[in-house]
């Protein structure tokens, strides 16, 4: 499948739309919301046939109307209850529409073109001051390719004359020994282990940024979804000891922050952090260790003397309270029946996995003909968000995707899911969300063949914004590896 799919795409570059048909399109894109218009330009700034000049003024575009998208920053899960689709909620965020990540992506196209331009842009974003989260959240920020591109722009768009006098120390330095939130100290950390400045400066970052890392606490979610950071912080401790410098101010820093945090105030379903998600009867990918490894793994890999390994007595949380607030989904019983009846789809009645061959009998296309008009006669129920209950439909279509033969049956499934797209109107409250969908199944309709008929469907929605994307992806095709991970 995916060799498949790098051929095909192979194929629609070599038949990328000419300028005039770009021209068309970018007229188009500017009367789009804010983060469709900015993804858009920022995809047809790619085109090879474009004047540099335009490709500038096009990113120039982009990052304005970034400044109109719906959500500020990329967020992802924190937490996974049991049964909750939090598999889509971050693949949504992956699709990087939110205002940070647009201005980012502009950004990164501009670097190769007019790297002070890049530079300045980067600059006007300004220093992130991320809000906090609280215990009754399940989302927190993403900034990570927020400081990649800051190192990109530090390492990538000075002069010799201006690294002489020390500008990338500077533009490093104003980012790394500010942070405020736990979510950015894995990523600032990367960026400095990375940097390329002389020694001096780099100790001086590490100070700063180790000063800087003592006073973040306050922010338990935060803290917990971002186990990671031990890693990165030892990686950094490592290149302090190649430059020959000390590392004593930083695992000071780092042994502040996690003393403070853990001794806080902690939520009090912190362990759900380390339970795998569920999408509509599979399993997700588990999440990160947790948290209280943090201690082993500092007191093991981190810690030197003079500096005290941490005692059980110094991270005893000062109070436990707070939980994730989300509604039951799936006590209804139109969604159980749902439920029962894909996995009566996907198993046997020994709770055994149906073979192969069985998709191609009668009896498969007989479920699967019950099965979508069950689909399409589950409506909202009292109690259950629209949010919820699009995501819950939008996850079993894809399910089905990935499991139906192509050909007809593969055919239906597309046109059930379609209708019930074309019919939703969840974009005014979550437009992030709302479009991970459609524009996964833009993506499966330019990867196969099979899908020609659902293509030409697509660009004659009467949603413009679907209409207008199932006609971008044959201007300015993505590649198959920005497709698959939406899937």
């Amino acid at each position: 499948m995916k060799i498949a799919a790098t051929l095909l795409f192979s194929l629609f570059c070599a038949a990328a739309a000419p300028p005039s048909e770009i021209d068309a399109l970018v007229d188009q894109a500017r009367a789009l919301p804010g983060e469709f218009a900015a993804d858009a330009l920022i995809r047809l700034a790619g085109a090879d046939k474009l004047a540099e000049s335009r490709r500038i003024d096009l990113l120039e575009q982009a990052y304005q109307r970034a400044g109109d998208a719906q959500q500020p920053y990329k967020r992802h899960a924190a937490v996974n209850p049991p049964g909750y689709p939090m598999g889509f909620i971050n693949r949504a965020y992956d699709q990087e529409l939110d205002g940070l990540s647009l201005r980012l992506r502009a950004i990164e196209a501009m670097l190769p073109l007019d790297g002070r331009k890049a530079r300045r842009m980067f600059l006007d974003i300004g220093t992130l001051r991320l809000p906090q989260a609280t215990c009754e959240d399940y989302l927190v920020y993403e900034p990570s390719r927020f400081y990649a591109v800051l190192g990109r722009v530090a390492a990538e768009t000075f002069s010799p004359e201006e690294t002489l006098r020390n500008e990338p120390f500077r533009l490093l330095a104003r980012f790394t020994g500010t942070i405020s939130s736990a979510v950015e100290v894995a990523p600032a950390a990367r960026a400095i282990a990375t940097a390329r400045v002389q020694d001096g400066e780099f100790q001086a970052l590490v100070t700063a940024f180790a000063g800087a890392l003592g006073a973040v606490s306050g922010d338990d979610r935060s803290f917990t979804a971002s186990s990671q950071a031990g890693g990165q912080i030892q990686a950094l401790v490592e290149e302090c000891r190649r430059r020959k410098l000390s590392p004593l101010p930083l695992i000071e820093g780092f042994r502040l922050y996690l003393v403070d945090n853990l001794s806080g105030k902690r939520c009090a379903d912190g362990e759900l952090a380390a339970t795998a998600g569920q999408s509509f009867g599979m399993a997700a990918s588990p999440a990160s260790q947790p948290i209280g490894d943090l201690v082993t793994y500092f007191n093991n890999a981190i810690q030197v003397p003079p500096i005290q390994m941490i005692q059980p007595d110094e991270v005893a949380p000062a109070s436990v309270e707070g939980k994730v607030k989300l509604a039951p989904f799936c006590q209804d019983s139109d969604c159980q029946d749902i439920g029962a009846q894909y996995r009566a789809l996907v198993f046997n009645s020994d709770n055994l996995p149906h073979p192969p061959a069985y998709r191609d009998s009668d009896e498969f296309r007989v479920k699967l003909r019950d099965f979508l008009s069950a689909m399409a006669s589950w409506k909202d129920v009292n109690g259950v968000a629209a949010a919820d209950l699009y995501r819950a439909k939008a996850g079993v279509f894809s399910d089905l995707f990935n499991l139906v033969p192509s050909g007809p049956l593969q055919d239906a499934v597309a046109d059930a899911m379609l209708d019930y797209l074309n019919q939703n109107r969840l974009q005014a409250e979550d437009a992030i969300q709302w479009f991970l969908p459609i524009s996964s199944l833009i993506g499966r309709a330019g990867m196969a063949t099979s899908l020609k008929s659902l293509a030409e469907k697509l660009r004659a929605s009467h949603d413009p914004i679907v209409a207008f994307y199932a006609r971008l992806e044959l201007a300015a095709p993505r590649p198959a590896d920005r497709i698959m991970p939406l899937l």
